[in-house]
C-alpha cells in the first residue's frame, strides 16, 4: 500500500516530467560559511536529467499549494515532501551552514538547472522572521546576473548558473533560535513549477531579537483562520491514514532504505539551553512575596459581620503584619462569628443542588438542575 508521501511524489512526477532546478549553494559575506537550499541532497547526481534520481531534490513552490495549507512558504521536494522551514533552519545552524549577511550584502546563489523548464528568470524574496509568512508578505529582493530563459524555459540542461541576490538596505532578520536569521526564497516562472528553493541567511550587524509572547506581531485574520480550519478538516482523514502507513515498520524500513541509497547525511544536533521565565525567586522577590502572606489576615473579612472585627482588619492592612491581621481576624470571628454562621446557614438553605446525568458518548457531562 502506498503512503501519502508516495502518492504525492508519484503525482508530482506525472505532472512535472520535464523540469526542475535546485539551489546547491548560496555564499554571502566573504569568509563566512555557505548555505544550501533546504532539502537539497548533495549526494544526488547532477549530470543527468531523468526524473529519478536527478529531479528528486528539486523544489516546487506553488502559491496554490501554500494557500491550500498543503505546504509551507518554501514548498516541497519530490522525494521529501513539505519543507519544514524551522527544522531545516535549525539543522543548518547546528551544522554551521548558514551564510552571513548585512544590509546591502550581495549573495551569490548557485542554481542547478536540471533541464528545460528549470531556467530563468528567477525572482527572490525574503521572510525577515524566518518562517512566519505564507503565500504573501515577503520582501522582494533585487536579482541580477539572472539565469537565462523566458517563462522558465531554455535549452540548457544539467548546468549551473550563479545569480546575485542583494539584501535590502533596511534588512532586519529576527528569526530562528538565534534571533537574527532570515529566509531567502527564489523561484522561476515555469508553468510546471515554479521551481527554485529556500535558504537561510544570518545577519551579523544586529543585536539578536529576544522574543516574548508580547512582542510577536504574527497574526492571521478571521477569514484566513476559518479557511485554514476548513481545509485542515477536509485533509485530516487522508493525513491520518497516511501517517498510520508511514508509521508502520514497513513504512519506516522503506524510508531508511531510501536514505541509505541516497546517502542522506545525518543531521547535526546541538544542545539548547533551558531558560526560566516569570518573576524572579531571589531574596528580594521573596521578601515581597512574604508580604503577601500578610494578606491572609484579610480573611478576617469573614468576620466583617461583627463590626469590631473590622478593627482587626484595619490593623492588618495598616501594619502590613500578617500576625496582626490574623489576630484581628480572630477578634472579628469571635465577635461576629455567630451572626456569620447564622447568615451562612440561611444562604445554604436556598441552594438547589445539581445532579450529574451521564450522556453516553458525550465529551463532557453537563450539570443540570433537578
Amino acid at each position: 500500500m502506498l503512503s501519502f508521501k508516495d502518492i504525492i511524489i508519484g503525482a508530482s512526477m506525472l505532472a512535472v516530467v520535464r523540469g526542475h532546478a535546485a539551489i546547491i549553494n548560496a555564499q554571502g559575506d566573504a569568509g563566512g560559511p555557505a548555505s544550501v537550499g533546504f532539502k537539497v541532497d548533495p549526494n544526488l547526481a547532477r549530470n543527468c536529467t531523468t526524473i529519478n534520481p536527478c529531479q528528486q531534490d528539486a523544489t516546487l513552490i506553488r502559491d496554490a499549494e501554500i494557500k491550500a495549507n498543503t505546504v509551507n512558504e518554501c514548498g516541497r521536494t519530490e522525494i521529501s515532501g513539505n519543507i519544514d522551514v524551522g527544522e531545516n533552519t535549525e539543522n543548518a545552524l547546528a551544522a554551521g551552514a548558514v551564510t552571513q549577511v548585512k544590509p546591502g550584502s550581495k549573495v551569490t546563489v548557485t542554481i542547478h538547472q536540471v533541464n528545460a523548464d528549470g531556467a530563468g528568470p528567477f525572482a527572490c524574496d525574503l521572510d525577515p522572521t524566518g518562517n512566519s509568512l505564507a503565500a504573501t508578505g515577503q520582501t522582494p529582493l533585487e536579482v541580477t546576473n539572472n539565469v537565462p530563459g523566458t517563462n522558465g524555459f531554455s535549452q540548457a540542461k544539467a548546468q549551473q548558473f550563479n545569480i546575485t541576490v542583494t539584501m535590502p538596505n533596511d534588512l532586519k532578520c529576527t528569526g530562528a533560535s538565534t534571533g537574527n536569521v532570515c529566509t531567502v526564497r527564489c523561484r522561476n516562472n515555469a508553468v510546471a513549477g515554479p521551481f527554485g528553493g529556500c535558504f537561510a541567511v544570518q545577519q551579523t550587524d544586529v543585536t539578536p531579537t529576544q522574543n516574548t509572547p508580547q512582542n510577536i506581531k504574527t497574526a492571521q485574520d478571521l477569514e484566513g483562520v476559518l479557511a485554514k480550519q476548513q481545509q485542515n478538516a477536509a485533509d485530516l482523514p487522508a493525513a491520518i491514514k497516511a501517517n498510520q502507513i508511514d508509521g508502520t515498520k514497513e513504512g519506516q524500513a522503506n524510508t531508511e532504505a531510501a536514505n541509505k541509497l541516497l546517502g542522506v547525511p545525518e543531521v547535526v544536533t546541538k544542545e539548547f539551553p533551558a531558560t526560566n521565565t516569570g518573576p524572579s525567586v531571589d531574596g528580594t522577590a521573596g521578601t515581597g512575596g512574604n508580604a503577601n502572606t500578610g494578606n491572609t489576615g484579610n480573611t478576617g473579612n469573614t468576620g466583617n459581620t461583627g463590626n469590631t472585627g473590622n478593627t482587626g482588619n484595619n490593623n492588618a492592612n495598616t501594619g502590613g503584619n500578617a500576625n496582626n491581621g490574623g489576630n484581628g481576624r480572630q477578634r472579628g470571628k469571635n465577635r461576629g462569628g455567630k451572626r456569620a454562621a447564622r447568615q451562612k446557614r440561611e444562604e445554604n438553605s436556598g441552594l438547589r443542588w445539581a445532579k450529574r446525568y451521564v450522556v453516553p458518548g458525550a465529551d463532557f457531562q453537563p450539570e443540570v438542575a433537578p
